[in-house]
C-alpha cells in the first residue's frame, strides 16, 4: 500500500466543495457534531486535526463555529504573526495576544507586508514598541466588523535604537489612536503606557466614531493633552453608551464637569482609587444618577473633609447603587498632616480610620439593592455592623461581603445572609477578642450559595475542620469553590513541629 504524507496545500478545496463532499458521504458525521467536538480542542490539537484528512481540513478553514470563544492564541514576535496572518486554519480564532509586556512588538515600516484573514477576532491584546502605519491599518480593516475588545500596552525600551525605518512608541501610539475609527463595534478600550512618555490624547478626535464604546480605561504615568480638562470631559457626550470610565486621577473639578454635562452617558462606574473621597466628591458623584458602583481605598478620615453630610448626599443613589467599598488602606498619615495645615489635626497617627456610627448605618440601610459591600480599616462597633447586616439579610440581595481590619459581626448574623456567595473576614480589629470556634463556623451552614470563603486565623478552629473545608467534597459548604485561611502555612509548621 502506498503511504505518502499529504501536504497541506493538497487538501485545499473551495468551501462549497467540502460541503458537497460531506453531504454525499452517507457515513459522514453531521457537521454540527464536528463543530461541537472541535470547540473543546486547544490550538495545537486543531492544527493536528487539520492535517489528518481533507474533510477535517476543509471543515476547519470554512467554519468559524469550530473555535471556542475562550480559546486564545499567544504570539511572541512578528514572525509568528506573519505565519498566523496567512493561515486559513487560524483565521477563525477569537482571541489573540501579540507581543510580551517586557519587550513590545516591533514592526518596521517598509520591510513587512501583512495580509490578514481573521474572520471572528473578538479580543486583541497588543504590547508594542514600534508599529508601522500600514500594519495598523491592515489589521484594523481586517477585524473592523468583529473586534469588540482592544487592550494596548505601549512599551518604551531604552535598549532599542529607534532607526529611520521604525516609528518611536509615541508616534506608533498616536497612529493607532487615529485609526480607532476603523473599529466601529469596539465596546472595551484599554491603554497603558509604561514609561513617562508624553501622549497627546483627545476624546473628540480619537473616540468620536466609537459610539458603542462601554468601557474606557486610560492609564498613563505622564499625561499631557492639547485641550483643557473642561474640553476633554465635555467631549464625553460623543460616547453615548459609556458605562465604565477610568480617567487618570479624577479630582472634584472633573466630577463637577461631568455632573453638569447635559447629555451625559449612562456612567455606572468612575475610577476613584486614586481620589481622596471627601464631602465635595460625594456631592458631585451623587448628581450622576446612573452610578451603580462607588469604590475607593482613600476615604478621608479627616472629619472636616468627610462626615455625615457627605454620606447623606449618596441617598440620591439609593435606587441605583449596587456596589459600595469604603476603605482607608491607601491613606498615608503624612499626607493627611499636609492637608490639614495650618489647622489643628483632628486625627492622630495611630487612629486615622473613617468612623461609622449608627447614623451612617441608618443611611446605608436604605441601599436595599446593594450586591457588594466592602469595609476596610473602618471604625464601626459590633452592634452597628450587626444592625447593618441584619437589614441586608432582610432584603436578600447582598452577594459579596468583604470585611478587613474592622470589628467583625457575629456568626449568627452572618448565618442569616443566605444570598451570600463570597464572604471574606480578614485581619480583625482587636483580634484577641475575635476568636471563633468550629461551632461558630458551623452556623454558616445555612449559606447554601457560598462559593468563596476567606477567614482570618483563629487558634480555636481545629485542623480537621480546615482540612475539610479545603476538600472538594466538604460537608459544610457543598458549593464552596475556594477556601483561604490566613496564616494557615504558619499554623501547619507549628503542627508539624
Amino acid at each position: 500500500m502506498e503511504n505518502k504524507k499529504r501536504k497541506l496545500t493538497d487538501m485545499q478545496d473551495e468551501p462549497d466543495t467540502y460541503i458537497n463532499h460531506v453531504s454525499d458521504n452517507a457515513s459522514s458525521i453531521p457537521l454540527i457534531c464536528y463543530q461541537h467536538i472541535f470547540q473543546y480542542l486547544p490550538i495545537e490539537s486543531l492544527i493536528s486535526v487539520s492535517l489528518t484528512c481533507k474533510t477535517w481540513y476543509n471543515i476547519l478553514i470554512a467554519n468559524r463555529f469550530c473555535f471556542n470563544k475562550y480559546t486564545k492564541l499567544n504570539l511572541l514576535n512578528e514572525n509568528q504573526l506573519m505565519t498566523v496572518s496567512n493561515s486559513k486554519i487560524l483565521r477563525h480564532i477569537k482571541q489573540i495576544e501579540i507581543g510580551k509586556y517586557e519587550c513590545g512588538l516591533v514592526i518596521p515600516i517598509p520591510t513587512m507586508t501583512f495580509q490578514f484573514h481573521f474572520t471572528s477576532l473578538y479580543l486583541l491584546k497588543l504590547s508594542f514598541t514600534s508599529l508601522s502605519p500600514l500594519f495598523i491599518t491592515s489589521l484594523f480593516n481586517c477585524v473592523s466588523h468583529t473586534l469588540q475588545k482592544l487592550i494596548l500596552s505601549v512599551k518604551f525600551s531604552s535598549g532599542i535604537n529607534i532607526k529611520k525605518e521604525l516609528m518611536n512608541p509615541v508616534q506608533s501610539c498616536l497612529c493607532l489612536l487615529s485609526s480607532l475609527h476603523l473599529l466601529p463595534n469596539l465596546i472595551h478600550f484599554f491603554l497603558l503606557v509604561s514609561s513617562s512618555t508624553r501622549i497627546e490624547f483627545d476624546i473628540e478626535k480619537h473616540f468620536q466614531k466609537l459610539t458603542k464604546l462601554q468601557k474606557l480605561i486610560i492609564r498613563l504615568d505622564y499625561y499631557i493633552n492639547q485641550r483643557t480638562p473642561m474640553k476633554q470631559l465635555t467631549s464625553i457626550h460623543y460616547l453615548p453608551n459609556l458605562k465604565h470610565l477610568e480617567w487618570l486621577d479624577v479630582v472634584p473639578n472633573d466630577l463637577q464637569i461631568l455632573s453638569s454635562i447635559a447629555y451625559l452617558p449612562p456612567l455606572q462606574y468612575i475610577h476613584l482609587q486614586h481620589t481622596l473621597i471627601t464631602n465635595e466628591v460625594l456631592h458631585y458623584l451623587s448628581k450622576i444618577s446612573t452610578i451603580t458602583s462607588i469604590k475607593s481605598d482613600r476615604f478621608s478620615p479627616i472629619q472636616s473633609k468627610l462626615n455625615l453630610i457627605g454620606f447623606n448626599y449618596l441617598l440620591s443613589l439609593k435606587e441605583t447603587l449596587k456596589e459600595l467599598e469604603i476603605s482607608t488602606k491607601d491613606i498615608v498619615y503624612d499626607e493627611l498632616m499636609i492637608m490639614q495645615q495650618p489647622t489643628e489635626a483632628d486625627c492622630t497617627e495611630d487612629e486615622y480610620e473613617v468612623h461609622l456610627t449608627f447614623e451612617h448605618v441608618n443611611i446605608f440601610k436604605q441601599f436595599i439593592h446593594l450586591t457588594t459591600l466592602s469595609l476596610n480599616k473602618i471604625r464601626i462597633s459590633i452592634k452597628d455592623i450587626d444592625d447593618l447586616l441584619s437589614s441586608m439579610a432582610y432584603h436578600n440581595k447582598l452577594k459579596i461581603l468583604n470585611l478587613e481590619s474592622v470589628c467583625f459581626p457575629s456568626f449568627t448574623i452572618l448565618s442569616t445572609m443566605i444570598s451570600l456567595e463570597e464572604l471574606s473576614l480578614s485581619y480583625p480589629y482587636n483580634r484577641h477578642q475575635e476568636e471563633y470556634t468550629d461551632k461558630d463556623l458551623f452556623k454558616l451552614y445555612s449559606l447554601k450559595n457560598l462559593k468563596v470563603l476567606i477567614l482570618y486565623h483563629s487558634i480555636n478552629l481545629t485542623k480537621m475542620t480546615r482540612q475539610q473545608l479545603k476538600r472538594n467534597d466538604n460537608l459544610i459548604f457543598e458549593h464552596l469553590d475556594e477556601f483561604i485561611y490566613n496564616d494557615d502555612d504558619e499554623d501547619k509548621e507549628d503542627c508539624d513541629g
